[in-house]
């Protein structure tokens, strides 16, 4: 089945057919989004995926930024809170002190920079804290680095429920995404689906779902693509 790309409504009822793909599970709760490199969008596609869940009644659900360096959940969002997860592993703050409400779903910012994400990021205190967010949200959406930039998703990937990938359109490498699955695979993360996004409305008249047999790639069998997004004009 195919569907034109009208409007931004299209775009939204995208991100809740994802929804839909992701809730099937009931033991899915903490969702890393991450991508191979930057500017494929993964910031964007978590923040939409975030407050697509908070849509639903009763479902509490909290945005995780764990990209220190870029901050793109706090500047997209337009939170100027500096504490965050940062301050709460290295006891500077309380996580009530730190979480921000915006809209339908609460905020959790990266905080000042750490002098080694690895370690903060490895560390018993997040690892536990992540739990504690698991505990007291039904949904817990975590933003972290391109693979290929930093190893912080491959290690946030290692105490998450499950990871889905983002992907530009036009920007699939094919030797890329084995080298992410590859570094995933090792760390046991759970890949539960690939993202296609930004592609050009005037360039794909239409969006689909995509299962994995339809996509064409070698690189990303056995996962769930989930639905293109198009790029907002």
């Amino acid at each position: 089945m195919a569907m034109k790309v009208r409007s931004n409504d299209t775009i939204n009822e995208s991100y809740r057919e994802i929804r839909t793909y992701l809730s099937i599970n009931d033991d899915i709760k903490t969702i890393l989004v991450t991508s191979a490199e930057m500017n494929e969008g993964k910031t964007t596609t978590v923040t939409n995926l975030a407050n697509c869940f908070g849509e639903l009644e009763d479902t509490k659900v909290i945005l995780v930024d764990c990209d220190f360096k870029k901050r793109g959940v706090s500047r997209r969002l337009g939170i100027n809170n500096p504490f965050g997860v940062s301050d709460v592993v290295f006891g500077q703050r309380t996580l009530d002190e730190c979480i921000q409400n915006v809209g339908d779903i609460d905020v959790l910012p990266s905080g000042g920079l750490p002098k080694n994400t690895s370690m903060l990021l490895n560390s018993k205190i997040m690892k536990e804290l992540i739990i504690e967010l698991r505990e007291r949200y039904d949904y817990v959406f975590i933003d972290s680095p391109p693979i290929c930039r930093l190893n912080d998703a491959c290690i946030i990937a290692q105490y998450v429920d499950g990871t889905v990938i983002v992907n530009a359109s036009k920007g699939i490498d094919t030797k890329v995404a084995k080298l992410i699955l590859s570094k995933l695979k090792k760390v046991g993360a759970n890949i539960i689906g690939v993202i296609l996004n930004k592609f050009q409305s005037e360039q794909y008249n239409y969006y689909n779902y995509y299962s994995y047999d339809g996509y064409g790639s070698e690189s990303y069998k056995k996962f769930n693509l989930f639905k293109m997004v198009a790029r907002r004009r």
